[in-house]
C-alpha cells in the first residue's frame, strides 16, 4: 500500500513538468507588404532543447541557455522555414532575436526575419520543416496577412509541411473544422490544470448518472463562456482567469476531504466551468480565430475539447469504479486530493503574484 501511494505522489509531482512541455508547438506570423516581407517565429524552450542547446545537460533550458542559443536557433529557423511569394522563393534575412515569456509562463525564443520584395504579392506559400528535429508530434501554427485581405491561418504538421495562402483554392470549411477539432483535443490533453480539475471532481466516485451530470455541467458551462469570450462579447483579464482556474482546482480538492454525497456536485461544477471556459478562450485568442468560418472554427475547437475530455474521463472511470468497492478508498481519495490541492494552491499563488511569468 505504501508503494501504491508512492507511485501516486511520484506521478503527480513529475507529471506537470512533462505535461507543461507536451504542447510541442511553435508559432509563426508572416506579414506581407507591397515591398517587404516580415516574419516572426516563436520557438519554446522544449524545442530549443531538441537542438542540443541544453549546454549543462540537466534536461532543462534556463533563460541564460536560451539567450546564448539564439544564434543557433535563428540559423536553424532560417533554413527550415521557407517562404515563396507568387511562386518565387524569398531569401530571408536574419533580424533581431530575444527571449520572452507569454501570458501562460512559457518561455520562447522570439526570432525576426525580413526580406525586400520585387513584385506585388498575390499568393504566399510557406514551408515548415521543423519536424525532423522537433518530432512528428510538433505543430507550427502560422498566421499570414496580406494587405487589404483577411488574416489566414494554418496548422503545419509532419504530414503537411507546405501550405498556400491567398491561392485560388481556398481551404474548405471542413478542412478548417478538422484542424480546429484537433487543436481542441490537443489543448485539453496537455492542459494539466483542466485534467487535475476533472480528476478532483470524479475522484470521490459515485454512480454513472452523477458523473454524467458533472461532465455535462462542465461542458455546458465552459461552452457558454468560451463562445462569449472568443467572440469578445465578455472579456476578462487572462491573469484573473488563470488564477480562478487554480482556485477552482484547490477548492474541489479540499472539498473532497468532507464531501459525503456527490449528486449535487454538478452545480459547483457548472459555476467553475464558466471560469474554465474563459481559459479555453484565451487559448483560442492566442491561436487567432479566422474571419472566414469563425463560428465553424469556434464550434470545432469546442468539440475537440469535449472529445479530449470524454477520452480522459473514459480512461479514469474504470479505476474510479474499482476504487468504489475498496476498503482503502477514502485514503486514496484523500491522498490524491491532497496532491491536487497542493498544485491548486501553488498555481493560485504563482498566477496571482505573477511568479509564473518570471524568467528562470
Amino acid at each position: 500500500m505504501h508503494r501504491f501511494y508512492g507511485l501516486i505522489f511520484a506521478a503527480f509531482f513529475f507529471a506537470p513538468e512533462v505535461w507543461a512541455h507536451k504542447l510541442n508547438t511553435s508559432y509563426a506570423n508572416v506579414v506581407v507588404r507591397p515591398d517587404t516581407l516580415m516574419v516572426r517565429l516563436r520557438i519554446d524552450d522544449f524545442d530549443m532543447k531538441q537542438l542540443g542547446l541544453d549546454t549543462n545537460g540537466d534536461g532543462e533550458m534556463f533563460y541564460e541557455e536560451m539567450e546564448a542559443g539564439l544564434p543557433e536557433v535563428s540559423d536553424f529557423a532560417s533554413r527550415q522555414f521557407r517562404v515563396s511569394i507568387n511562386g518565387e522563393a524569398v531569401s530571408l534575412h536574419t533580424g533581431s532575436a530575444d527571449v520572452s515569456p507569454d501570458n501562460k509562463g512559457n518561455i520562447f525564443a522570439v526570432l525576426y526575419f525580413g526580406a525586400p520584395l520585387g513584385s506585388a504579392p498575390e499568393q504566399v506559400d510557406v514551408e515548415v520543416d521543423f519536424f525532423g528535429q522537433f518530432g512528428d508530434d510538433h505543430k507550427c501554427i502560422a498566421k499570414v496577412l496580406l494587405p487589404g485581405k483577411p488574416l489566414e491561418q494554418a496548422v503545419f504538421s509532419a504530414g503537411e509541411v507546405r501550405q498556400s495562402f491567398y491561392s485560388e483554392r481556398e481551404k474548405s470549411l471542413l478542412e478548417q473544422a478538422i484542424a480546429f477539432v484537433w487543436l481542441g483535443v490537443e489543448h485539453i490533453l496537455i492542459g494539466y490544470d483542466h485534467i487535475l480539475f476533472l480528476l478532483a471532481l470524479i475522484a470521490v466516485g459515485g454512480q454513472l448518472k452523477g458523473l454524467v451530470k458533472i461532465v455535462t455541467a462542465f461542458t455546458v458551462a465552459h461552452s457558454i463562456t468560451l463562445c462569449l469570450a472568443a467572440l469578445e462579447i465578455v472579456m476578462l483579464p487572462a491573469q484573473w482567469v488563470e488564477a480562478g482556474i487554480a482556485l477552482s482546482i484547490a477548492y474541489v480538492a479540499l472539498e473532497n476531504f468532507w464531501l459525503q454525497q456527490s449528486q449535487h456536485r454538478w452545480v459547483l461544477t457548472f459555476i467553475f466551468g464558466l471560469v474554465h471556459g474563459f481559459g479555453f478562450a484565451n487559448v483560442l485568442r492566442e491561436l487567432g480565430l479566422p474571419t472566414e468560418g469563425l463560428v465553424v472554427s469556434l464550434l470545432s475547437f469546442n468539440i475537440g475539447v469535449e472529445l479530449g475530455q470524454v477520452a480522459i474521463v473514459a480512461l479514469l472511470f474504470p479505476g474510479i469504479l474499482w476504487l468504489n468497492n475498496q476498503a482503502f478508498k477514502k485514503q486514496v481519495v484523500w491522498g490524491v486530493s491532497g496532491v491536487i490541492l497542493l498544485f491548486g494552491v501553488g498555481w493560485f499563488i504563482e498566477r496571482v503574484f505573477d511568479l509564473e511569468y518570471m524568467p528562470i
